[in-house]
């Protein structure tokens, strides 16, 4: 699994070359995993359709392996290699506050 931290970041350049920077938002901090899952033929439906129910905006809750919380993520982007037992899904989870 890879996780991104990119805050955003409010910056207002000054002639002088003096540059403010200050938090876009409250939640300006939000993480992107990319994760590997790794189905079994037989729960690779139910893996899809999850996936394809939540449209890639609708946000539901997931607990990443590293920290002992669960989330809220959408999953605006996934795909699929299909093997004989198995299929590989690839999934980018967003971060979201609602």
């Amino acid at each position: 699994m890879k996780t991104e931290n990119k805050p955003s970041i409010k910056t207002v350049r000054f002639g002088d070359g003096y540059e403010q920077r200050s938090p876009n938002g409250l939640n300006h901090s939000l993480r992107v995993f990319t994760c590997d899952f790794k189905v079994e033929a037989n729960e690779r439906d139910s893996f899809e359709k999850f996936l394809a129910r939540h449209e890639g905006y609708k946000s539901f809750f997931w607990r990443p392996p590293a920290i002992n919380r669960k989330i809220r993520v959408v999953c605006r982007t996934w795909s699929a290699t299909e093997h004989i037992t198995y299929t590989d899904f690839s999934c980018q989870f967003d971060e979201v506050v609602i």
